[in-house]
């Protein structure tokens, strides 16, 4: 079932002129509940291009919404609290009828729907090139899931990565643990964050106005050291 991603060179360029924002971001993985149950599901790029969207959306207070296939109601009535004209709807999963119905109802909603192209299952490689460059036609975007996860964390908003909670986010999206399961008193590097993650880390940091070194970060190990050496509240 599945199959090795297409390169992007075997794709139509996306069409769309507007840009991804976080802030503007709602994610929608559709019927994620069915590939769940497909065999290897979990060795699968599949798998790791949806996980990393999940995490980066989280790490950011990006909306996500899983639409059932058996609960379709929950997700719409979640779809219509949160989409608006200015929201950017950004799809995965399952490519079934489902999928392209809710697409084309949302486009009644919005202009700015984005498909992750790495992050969707069709019946095979010729079949997700062809859909993927129907859909630009029709100026639907798409694009790959490290490019959207790196286009949020570039417009993501100061205030929320220099804030306790971005803090936290940003942390537990490294080790990729739940954020409560981190004791502010604890030294990081006990729950695994290592000098790849930390170099990441600080960037981010730095990149949002922080005065911060790797040496301060080796230093200030825990929660609460890190958030008074940033002078975070």
């Amino acid at each position: 079932m599945f199959y090795i991603f297409p390169k992007k060179i075997e794709f139509n360029p996306s069409q769309t002129k507007w840009s991804l924002q976080s802030i503007s971001s709602l994610l929608l993985i559709v019927a994620l509940d069915e590939i769940r149950l497909l065999p290897d599901y979990e060795k699968s790029a599949l798998y790791g291009h949806i996980r990393q969207l999940i995490k980066k959306a989280k790490a950011l207070e990006i909306p996500i919404i899983e639409l059932k296939t058996s609960e379709p109601q929950n997700a719409m009535v979640l779809l219509g609290q949160y989409l608006s004209p200015e929201s950017q709807l950004v799809m995965t999963g399952l490519v079934n009828p489902q999928f392209k119905q809710i697409m084309q109802y949302m486009r009644s909603v919005t202009d700015k729907i984005c498909v992750v192209e790495d992050a969707i299952l069709l019946p095979g490689p010729e079949q997700h090139i062809q859909w993927i460059n129907t859909i630009s036609q029709e100026h639907i975007h798409h694009i790959n899931t490290y490019n959207l996860t790196r286009l949020w964390a570039l417009s993501a908003p100061t205030h929320l990565i220099m804030s306790s909670k971005g803090i936290l986010l940003a942390i537990a999206e490294q080790l990729d643990i739940d954020a409560l399961e981190i004791n502010p008193e604890v030294n990081l590097r006990e729950y695994g964050l290592d000098s790849v993650a930390m170099v990441s880390l600080i960037g981010l940091w730095r990149a949002n106005g922080a005065n911060i070194t790797y040496e301060d970060l080796l230093e200030n190990n825990s929660l609460i050291k890190l958030f008074n050496f940033l002078k975070i509240t």
